[in-house]
């Protein structure tokens, strides 16, 4: 069995770390951490000198998004843009979103999805980007289409491409009632990506916590997945500290 990758969110972390960006990403990469995600460009090169994958960034369009073709005209060239960015800046990994339900059917959303993302995948393979596509709950992020894995992997089966996968959000997911074990495990070759946090607001992954990390990290591993785990919870007063917790405590589900 591999021994699991770790990345972090930096929106999370980093400024509520209060260190200077060499020191922070320093210790991240010290704790074992090797990606970091949603870096300030003028971070990125100090992330890189310690040592850091660059795993995510995000792309536009999580209520006006890909499921409405009135907002194609807009989106699309963004995200043609911020392929071309990811590119240059060596961030392995684009996040796109689905964008807010409204009145739509989701077999409407799934296929204006495809239809939508068949015009840049294109690029996304000819650039080497990988376009992640992220499961969000409608409890934190109110009328969000895509928020059930099965939604995000019609989606990517739709659009045939190695490089279109899935960033399955493990809180969003069991916050919004989806049981991860029988989703996420058995399509595995869909996800590029996971994010985790603990159940109440967002927290730290507690062990023995709502959401049985103990069990998906087992899992998810043996099941072959090699990709990161994205730290993306909202720490206390001891982010740095409490990062290094959540990645010796997953860790620890493999001894």
């Amino acid at each position: 069995m591999a021994e699991l990758k770790f990345s972090a969110a930096d929106w999370c972390f980093f400024h509520s770390a209060g260190l200077a960006a060499e020191e922070y990403y320093t210790r991240c990469a010290e704790m074992g951490i090797t990606g970091m995600e949603m870096v300030p460009e003028e971070n990125l090169p100090v992330a890189k000198a310690a040592g850091l994958r660059i795993v995510t960034e995000c792309s536009d369009g999580m209520y006006d998004g890909l499921n409405e073709p009135k907002y194609h005209d807009a989106i699309i060239p963004v995200i043609r843009e911020q392929i071309a960015r990811c590119a240059k800046l060596g961030i392995e990994q684009l996040i796109l979103f689905s964008g807010a339900k409204r009145e739509l059917t989701d077999a409407e959303g799934i296929a204006n999805c495809i239809t939508s993302i068949k015009q840049f995948i294109g690029e996304a393979e000819a650039a080497n980007v990988m376009l992640t596509f992220e499961t969000l709950s409608r409890a934190d992020h109110t009328d969000y289409h895509c928020n059930t894995g099965e939604f995000a992997f019609e989606v990517i089966r739709g659009v045939g491409s190695p490089n279109l996968k899935a960033l399955y959000d493990i809180y969003h997911m069991a916050k919004d009632g989806e049981d991860v074990l029988d989703v996420l495990v058995p399509n595995l070759d869909l996800v590029s990506h996971l994010h985790v946090a603990g159940m109440e607001g967002r927290a730290f992954p507690v062990d023995g916590g709502p959401i049985d990390y103990k069990s998906i990290v087992q899992a998810v591993a043996a099941a072959g997945y090699d990709g990161c785990w994205g730290m993306e919870f909202m720490p206390d007063d001891n982010p740095v500290d409490q990062l290094q917790q959540s990645v010796e405590l997953f860790r620890s589900y493999l001894n």
